[in-house]
């Protein structure tokens, strides 16, 4: 028996090829469709998953590279607005320092008419006075009279009550 199965025989052999396309018959009939056609879905899918990827990720490489070109446009508008900033401050800084200036000479300006006005109030205020005085000095001359030793002594009179009239005399 041992034997049977290692010599061949015709019979065996017609049933094995027999059940053998029969087999293969069934087999292509209706499971090598379906797993062809799973096979085929599967190779798509991964296909697909591996489009899919490298899409993303040459999309994401572009939204990198579009982020470091906005990053670095970012930049130069910030480096340019700095710059911009500070030279809208040095032009500010020079309008206020020429107003300054300009202030600053208006007032020495004003200072120097006010004293020239002042001094020359001062100046009236004296002629007034000395005017006052040699109007008071005449009138005591001309009361009377009088010899030249007695003008002397009028007019002396009238110095010596000078400090008498000093306030006085700058009111008027």
């Amino acid at each position: 028996m041992g034997m049977q199965l290692v010599t061949p025989e015709f019979g065996t052999i017609f049933w094995t090829v027999v059940t053998f396309v029969i087999l293969l018959f069934l087999l292509s009939r209706y499971a090598w469709k379906p797993l062809l056609a799973l096979l085929d879905e599967r190779e798509r899918t991964v296909k697909d998953g591996l489009d899919a990827a490298q899409k993303a990720r040459a999309e994401a490489d572009d939204l990198l590279r579009r982020n470091q070109e906005f990053q670095a446009s970012a930049r130069r508008e910030t480096a340019a607005l700095l710059e911009q900033g500070r030279r809208e401050s040095e032009t500010l800084r020079a309008e206020i320092l020429a107003q300054a200036r300009a202030e600053a000479q208006t007032l020495v300006e004003q200072g120097k008419r006010q004293i020239q006005y002042e001094q020359r109030q001062a100046m009236e205020s004296l002629r007034r006075q000395v005017a006052d005085l040699a109007i008071g000095a005449a009138e005591r001359l001309i009361q009377g009279d009088l010899d030249d030793p007695k003008h002397r002594e009028l007019v002396a009179e009238y110095v010596r009550s000078l400090p008498e009239l000093g306030p006085e005399a700058t009111r008027r």
